[in-house]
């Protein structure tokens, strides 16, 4: 049986390789303004420092604001408890009960919010050939965020399905990485994919999990289909099938775009999708990840200037 409890924490080191690292993301949204907001930390304890942001943004690459969260320090422990952390940046993060609620609280002048998230099943601990591949652990875990949030002078409820993420280990590019992920929550529903590109080219599905009426399986098949426009998805469908029989079939709208260079090796493309099946509609996003190699290989443009 799985403690839930002990992945709240940060996680003993396992080498010295500088490349392992620890991350916490909080992603919300707010649909209906094709608003993203990206609260997103990386510890690199081999070295004694963080990194990450809080990054809001719209439309196409529009980026409404961006915090920086940087710092040092000697041991991971001196930054406190990641179950009760308070960050000089203004970011704080609290976890109320392992597993199930979690608040976030941000401020500064230029953006500030308040939002919990609470979980709507148990986290899911897709093994490294399914998840990302770069690192020794990782979890996903589906729920909503409530709360308030203001950029600048405006300021929005928050009450959407999201999901939480956390990973830890040794970050490793391939020169041909080339994969994703897409997701969708609804009020009792979600669903998260693992696509790896396979030989024929096909956005197969490896891993990942459906919910539905309350019970969660394993995807073990299925294929998403992207359109694309120059160097951004418009529009995706993925067709599944979990272990339990049940299929999954939806049709994904791109409602806003942006596109991050992780490092020079590495290129994230990322969407806001409003996903849409014959009964339900859920929130969520659509992520590539490629090598900077693959992504050049594949007849693409550069995404250094992010357009």
């Amino acid at each position: 049986m799985t403690d839930h409890a002990e992945h709240d924490a940060f996680h003993p080191v396992t080498s010295d390789d500088p490349a392992w690292i620890e991350t916490v993301w909080f992603p919300f949204w707010i649909p209906e303004h094709n608003l993203t907001v990206y609260p997103r930390v990386v510890f690199r304890p081999n070295d004694g420092s963080y990194g990450g942001s809080v990054a809001v943004w719209s439309g196409a690459n529009e980026l409404q604001f961006e915090g920086a969260l940087t710092g040092q320090f000697e041991r991971l422990q001196d930054l406190g408890d990641l179950r009760a952390l308070a960050l000089p940046g203004g970011l704080r993060l609290d976890c109320v009960s392992p597993a199930e609620r979690y608040r976030l609280r941000y401020d500064t002048p230029g953006c500030s919010f308040d939002v919990a998230f609470d979980a709507l099943a148990e986290p899911d601990y897709p093994v490294p050939d399914d998840s990302p591949g770069m690192f020794a652990g990782h979890l996903d875990q589906h729920g909503r965020v409530t709360g308030t949030l203001r950029v600048g002078q405006r300021s929005f409820d928050v009450d959407c399905g999201t999901i939480r993420d956390r990973s830890w280990g040794p970050r490793v590019v391939k020169s041909d990485l080339r994969l994703g992920n897409a997701h969708g929550t609804g009020q009792r529903d979600a669903f998260f994919a693992y696509i790896h590109q396979d030989e024929q080219g096909r956005e197969a599905i490896h891993g990942g999990s459906l919910l539905r009426d309350g019970k969660r399986a394993a995807l073990v098949s299925g294929v998403r289909t992207t359109e694309w426009d120059g160097n951004w998805p418009t529009r995706l469908h993925i067709e599944a099938v979990d272990a339990l029989g049940r299929s999954l079939d939806t049709d994904g709208h791109c409602r806003n775009r942006r596109a991050v260079v992780a490092n020079p090796e590495l290129y994230a493309v990322l969407n806001l999708v409003e996903w849409q099946d014959a009964d339900t509609a859920l929130s969520g996003e659509n992520h590539d990840v490629w090598s900077r190699t693959a992504w050049l290989a594949a007849g693409r443009e550069s995404l250094e200037n992010g357009d």
